[in-house]
């Protein structure tokens, strides 16, 4: 199964330039000194694969040392309890009232592991686990509930240019059909159609045959953007990707159109 990126040999010139993930690979080689680094990629969707692979290429290319596990079985957790193992928890969503999923990870981890890494994340409630180093992908409202975050882009940005199928059409629609869409879309969720584990391919060709993309899902977004299409962003019922555009890509693909009211003023944990 091929869960590499599909990166372009074009030069960039458009993206986010690699210092900006500089602070949080420091923070990595330091930790990974202290004890050895175990990477949990998010649970998720076809969105979290994306996430994933960016992770693991970022890693190592960066010189990070680690090994990576499917889950947090029993003896994933005696061995780091055993080996004091420090856990990277890979970036997401999940983390708040109706998707707390990312929270239940990593507080079950920190009774086990030395401590807990989350790599960067959106945070809709306040998050106390002991020993948890956390990061946000954002600087606005996932640092109103995690102060003590430090901010970093979301990882998915750190793939660079994509490479993709030249566009065969003009305008793609790729809205969620889940509980925090704000609208009744007739599109096929193409987020839900895979999850964490699955190929990256098809996901990324199906976002580059179209030469202007319309989406309400973090991950699409940011592969148009990392693809050089037209993006059209829209909100949903939280802030979650109303302060990913402020924070990231706004900033960097100036193209990009969000459809909604931005989150201001920023902090500045970087």
């Amino acid at each position: 199964m091929n869960r590499e990126l599909p990166c372009s040999a074009d030069p960039p010139t458009d993206l986010i330039p690699p210092c900006e993930f500089r602070p949080l690979i420091e923070s990595l080689k330091a930790a990974c000194e202290r004890s050895p680094l175990v990477f949990l990629p998010n649970p998720g969707n076809w969105g979290a694969a994306f996430t994933a692979a960016a992770t693991r290429s970022l890693l190592n290319r960066s010189g990070v040392v680690f090994r990576e596990i499917r889950s947090l079985s029993p003896l994933v957790l005696a061995r780091g309890a055993i080996f004091q193992e420090t856990l990277m928890l890979g970036g997401g969503g999940a983390w708040n009232t109706r998707y707390p999923s990312g929270y239940k990870l990593a507080a079950r981890a920190s009774r086990f592991f030395r401590s807990v890494i989350v790599l960067p994340s959106a945070y809709g409630a306040p998050v106390e686990i002991r020993g948890a180093n956390l990061w946000s992908r954002d600087r606005f409202g996932s640092l109103d509930h995690v102060p003590c975050a430090r901010f970093c882009h979301d990882l998915g940005f750190s793939a660079g240019r994509l490479a993709g199928p030249a566009p065969a059409e003009s305008r793609g629609e790729f809205f969620r059909n889940d509980a925090l869409s704000l609208r009744a879309a007739a599109n096929t969720d193409l987020s839900a159609l895979g999850d964490q584990r699955s190929p990256l391919q098809p996901f990324i060709e199906a976002v580059a045959r179209f030469e202007e993309i319309h989406t309400d899902r973090v991950h699409i977004a940011i592969v148009a953007c990392l693809l050089g299409r037209r993006c059209h962003v829209y909100p949903t019922t939280t802030t979650m990707l109303a302060d990913l555009f402020a924070s990231s890509i706004a900033p960097h693909f100036p193209e990009a159109v969000f459809h909604g009211r931005l989150p201001g003023p920023c902090h500045q944990n970087s």
